[in-house]
């Protein structure tokens, strides 16, 4: 008979990071399942698609949140890093000339990126990723929003109220965060697309301390 004594874990017994990852993945669930109820009649086509990979990055992004090595505070709940918020975007501190240098320098496919998004007095830092850099043109295309010069300066009408801006712990971790102002006045934070969530949790935050850039993992 086998001895099941007393210093025998349960199955039943749930570790803390196991809750977190049922917690992470839970909220996540809700908030992609709210999002894809929201799409337009053009993009049901794909909802099929979309629902049977859901779960496989679901969990990429909960085993990667869990994995993160930030000084950022997670409320596993939500879904979400908080950390102090800055009176003012920290994207106005920057500048075209040290944008332009880090991405005459780094300037590559997989680069996480943050960038900014004005619109009217509405400020926020978005994450995007590099797919296609033209060294020739002194440009970059980031996913999601579109080209840039090297120097961080929108290319088309379409990106015309967004910036490309340098990694910099500040920025980084306004993005992560989901900080936005209005009116240059702190506004609660929004919650990142489960996209951003996957850049957000493969970042390797010690290269903010060295002159290198935010890689992907």
């Amino acid at each position: 008979m086998i001895d099941a004594g007393s210093n025998q874990p349960h199955f039943w017994q749930v570790s803390r990071d196991n809750q977190t990852y049922t917690e992470l993945c839970n909220a996540l669930y809700e908030r992609e399942l709210l999002r894809l109820s929201q799409l337009s009649t053009e993009q049901l086509l794909r909802l099929p698609n979309r629902l049977a990979s859901l779960p496989f990055y679901i969990r990429r992004a909960a085993s990667n949140i869990l994995q993160q090595n930030t000084s950022l505070q997670l409320d596993s709940q939500n879904a979400s890093w908080y950390h102090k918020q800055a009176a003012n975007c920290p994207a106005r501190k920057q500048q075209a000339d040290p944008i332009d240098a880090f991405y005459s320098k780094y300037a590559k496919p997989g680069l996480i990126v943050p960038v900014y998004i004005t619109h009217l007095t509405h400020e926020q830092i978005v994450l995007d990723s590099v797919d296609e850099v033209d060294l020739d043109g002194l440009r970059l295309h980031c996913n999601e929003h579109g080209w840039f010069s090297f120097s961080g300066t929108p290319l088309a009408q379409e990106n015309s109220d967004k910036f490309v801006l340098k990694p910099a712990k500040a920025i980084m971790t306004a993005a992560c965060c989901g900080h936005q102002w209005l009116n240059g006045d702190k506004k609660p934070p929004r919650l990142l697309s489960l996209r951003e969530l996957l850049l957000a949790s493969r970042l390797n935050w010690q290269n903010f301390a060295k002159p290198l850039p935010a890689l992907l993992a």
